[in-house]
């Protein structure tokens, strides 16, 4: 069964109030001009009691009009009064609802937790950012160191040239020597690359020494 609105009822009661006024305004009003119409008519011919007759008649009803349309103008501001009622209980109802909700999802909501793991996010993608520009930096210095001020897209396109010149496969001769090399030659790099790992590793943690004594 549906809830049951007074204020909805109300108005609508109301407004059928205020529409029957104004219908019987309007009967008094077709009433008066006519018992007008027929005072005039007697007293036109000389038939005084009668034209006075129609003339009170026409003065009660033209009262009665005037009474009918203010009452009708009261019930119409009364409906605009529960209208304007109806509104604010709907605007507070819809209040009410939302506050409940934004409540229940705060709550579902643990803001230290949230701004724990969105700084430890932060700090830990700075620490990424740090160790790939680190490792970015030494790279690059001991391209520069062992190719010279040149550096390695030179080295690489004149090696190329080389190769084109002497009718040489540089990609297949390269994995030829490779294949061939004796051990003794890798177990000598081996120390070279600790010592890149080494280079890279300090430069590291100094950039992040760095970080966290401005942080």
């Amino acid at each position: 069964m549906p809830v049951r609105d007074p204020i909805f009822e109300a108005r609508t009661n109301v407004k059928l109030h205020s529409n029957r006024l104004k219908k019987e305004a309007l009967r008094a009003e077709a009433t008066y001009k006519s018992e007008k119409a027929k005072a005039d008519k007697a007293m036109k011919n000389h038939e005084f009691q009668i034209a006075r007759i129609h003339a009170g008649s026409a003065v009660r009803e033209k009262k009665r009009q005037v009474n009918l349309k203010a009452e009708a103008a009261r019930a119409d501001v009364i409906i605009n009064e529960l209208k304007a009622a109806q509104s604010t209980r709907d605007t507070s109802r819809t209040l009410a609802l939302a506050s409940r909700g934004l409540d229940a999802a705060s709550k579902s909501v643990n803001l230290e937790h949230l701004l724990a793991h969105a700084n430890n996010f932060l700090a830990r993608s700075e620490d990424f950012k740090i160790a790939s520009n680190a490792i970015s930096d030494v790279a690059q210095g001991v391209s520069q160191q062992e190719y010279g001020a040149e550096g390695e897209s030179e080295v690489d396109k004149m090696m190329e040239q080389l190769a084109d010149d002497a009718g040489v496969d540089l990609r297949n001769a390269l994995e030829a020597e490779g294949a061939a090399a004796p051990k003794e030659d890798v177990k000598e790099r081996a120390p070279a690359g600790k010592a890149v790992d080494a280079e890279v590793e300090d430069a590291l943690g100094a950039r992040l020494r760095a970080l966290r004594a401005t942080g």
